[in-house]
């Protein structure tokens, strides 16, 4: 078992809430409704004010068992906006004036962006809430997976929300310009993808997300999916601009350079002093999100926020678990060079029914084919090969 416990000391403890368990729109890749897995239909609609109060009581209680830096909620969903604004504001009060110690408290949002109005963004403005926008890319390519429930384009409503949150920003109502979550399309170009939020939509800030997919799902194309990577790797390696800030591809360069793994929440759960999980509308807590679509006893849930410690959620053969899997590799991964780099790549994409997380990731060849790029990248600019190889082996 991974002893966490003994350390008392959390970074960062971030919580992925489902305010909302419904969706006004039915992307076709959606792990929470698309992938076969029936808990948020049959979770309430919306979190209630009682389980608001019981996550507020939770938390206060896990600055007393630990001694957190860094408390960070993000409201999650379903569409985090279905819920009425007045309880959402009442949530915010709660979870922003209760005592934490000396832990800091922040406050996210991700959202598809078609129901923001001007009273959202005041309450965004209010409780410091950093929003990030869901879009795919431009309309032709977005289009393809994330329709509404009537099969009507999400793209203009979804840009309408981004260019009020840019406004905002630019007023100085909003304390950080509107970040951009982006799924990668193996059938898109990865490019045309990036110059889109870069040039038209003025985004400098974003993140894109290889799909949820798993040995059950036979349309993953790994290959293709490298050359997306790649296409919009090259784009931003050319416009070498430090301002542009792509999740996905600075971490790995960093490791690349030799720089302490960081990580991603999702990707990497063994990022030392970083923790996260799931609670759910219903005040369930679980781990990792995107998990739910294997529809596998790692995603049970491991109690009710009103009823355990964090210490028992660290402590629980479904959270111990998640770890032991995030820091161990499938058996045909090693030897592979990137190895150090990838570490398996995100547990998500190594789930099959058979041998649950120990098989290599279904998009395995796309991230060997991103990371031979990025350190092809790395030599251009006079990067030392064996400062790269240091990385890789260290």
């Amino acid at each position: 078992m991974v002893n966490i416990s003994s350390k008392k000391s959390i970074q960062h403890l971030e919580i992925i809430l489902k305010i909302s368990e419904r969706c006004n729109i039915n992307c076709d890749y959606c792990y929470v409704f698309n992938k076969g897995n029936s808990i948020a239909d049959n979770s309430p609609a919306r979190i209630s004010n009682k389980n608001i109060e019981q996550l507020v009581y939770f938390l206060q209680r896990a600055c007393l068992e630990y001694d957190i830096a860094t408390l960070q909620i993000d409201f999650h969903g379903g569409e985090p906006l279905l819920m009425k604004k007045e309880n959402f504001a009442s949530m915010c009060d709660q979870l922003t004036t209760a005592d934490y110690g000396r832990s800091n408290i922040s406050l996210a949002l991700q959202t598809n962006g078609t129901l923001i109005d001007d009273e959202w963004i005041s309450l965004f403005e209010q409780y410091l809430v950093y929003v990030s926008i869901s879009i795919d890319g431009p309309k032709h390519i977005n289009d393809r997976h994330r329709l509404d429930t009537k099969g009507r384009s999400t793209y203009e409503g979804t840009v309408r929300g981004l260019r009020m949150l840019q406004n905002a920003y630019k007023q100085g109502r909003l304390q950080a310009e509107p970040g951009i979550l982006c799924v990668a399309n193996p059938q898109a170009n990865g490019a045309e993808i990036y110059r889109h939020f870069v040039d038209d939509l003025g985004v400098y800030g974003f993140d894109i997300l290889i799909p949820d997919d798993a040995y059950n799902d036979t349309y993953a194309d790994p290959v293709s999916m490298g050359r997306f990577l790649n296409e919009a790797l090259d784009e931003w390696m050319k416009d070498d601009n430090p301002k542009i800030f792509v999740r996905l591809f600075q971490t790995h360069i960093a490791t690349l350079l030799g720089a302490k793994k960081v990580g991603v929440l999702g990707h990497t759960p063994e990022v030392t002093g970083t923790y996260a999980c799931t609670v759910g509308s219903d005040g369930l807590i679980r781990v990792d999100d995107t998990l739910r679509s294997t529809s596998d006893r790692i995603f049970n849930a491991i109690g009710h926020v009103s009823e355990i410690n964090l210490s028992d959620v660290i402590n629980s053969p479904q959270f111990q678990e998640y770890v032991s899997i995030g820091k161990s590799l499938p058996t045909e991964c090693t030897g592979c060079i990137w190895e150090n780099v990838c570490a398996g790549g995100r547990i998500m994409n190594r789930f099959s029914p058979e041998e649950r997380f120990n098989r290599k990731s279904v998009y395995c060849y796309s991230m060997r084919s991103f990371l031979s790029r990025a350190s092809a990248h790395l030599l251009n600019m006079g990067i030392k090969e064996e400062r790269i190889m240091a990385a890789i082996s260290q």
